[in-house]
């Protein structure tokens, strides 16, 4: 059974390599960075500091949520 997994999980990759993934965004992070994921093979990307998707790390997880977080805190202080 665990063969037929892996067998369709590289199937989904291969459809991925040679067609192109299907991004759907997940996370509005700000007006300029976004989170997106594959809807085929479920790949991560974001979007780097020159506006390129990257593949998301753990890292950029965390700097994209402290971007969040501080645009977020700066707009609040804006409309107060």
């Amino acid at each position: 059974m665990n063969i037929l997994l892996q067998g369709f999980h590289f199937a989904k990759e291969v459809k991925c390599k040679v067609f192109g993934h299907k991004l759907v965004t997940t996370k509005n992070v700000t007006e300029y960075i976004k989170e997106y994921q594959c809807k085929c093979c479920g790949l991560e990307l974001t979007n780097n500091y020159k506006g390129v998707k990257s593949i998301l790390t753990p890292e950029l997880k965390d700097v994209n949520v402290t971007v969040m977080d501080f645009c977020h805190r700066r707009h609040q202080r804006q409309t107060a």
